[in-house]
């Protein structure tokens, strides 16, 4: 009888323990996945923008999107409509579930494997009241990190 209980222990501490060695094992993958990388850091570029730390947030875009706004440009346009047209010092936003797309085309000869499309929504308090803009956003592997680029039709 003892050793019968002594079987049913380890057994059940040897479940408890590959439990948990699974769960940790999940954890850590999607803690380090390539999507939540990528939210990651359309975290950091709209938390630049928040702040109106435009230089920063530029700094986070894909290199198609650098030679559509030299970094000068980008500055003084963002902080001209936002801050001055708009009247607000900062706004909030609100991300979508990411969604994984696969051959996601940026140019004619440029095609990624995997990038992840979000949904951003900023919200303001502006001097013409409550307004909502919502902007797809895709990330883009470049390098080894993830970066901003944002969707066009030319």
């Amino acid at each position: 009888m003892q050793r019968y209980r002594n079987l049913v222990l380890l057994a059940g501490l040897f479940l408890f323990v590959l439990c948990l060695g699974i769960s940790l094992f999940v954890f850590i993958t999607s803690f380090f996945s390539d999507q939540r990388q990528a939210v990651k850091a359309a975290e950091a570029f709209y938390q630049y923008e928040q702040q109106a730390d435009f230089g920063n947030s530029w700094e986070l875009f894909h290199s198609s999107m650098k030679e559509r706004f030299s970094k000068g440009d980008y500055i003084q346009d963002r902080s001209h409509v936002f801050l001055q047209h708009f009247g607000v010092d900062t706004f909030q936003y609100q991300f979508s579930e990411a969604e994984k797309l696969t051959n996601y085309q940026v140019t004619e000869d440029i095609i990624y494997e995997e990038v992840y499309r979000l949904m951003v929504t900023h919200i303001y308090d502006s001097k013409y009241g409550y307004l909502e803009i919502r902007q797809p956003v895709i990330m883009v592997p470049e390098k080894e990190k993830w970066k901003v680029l944002w969707e066009y039709d030319n």
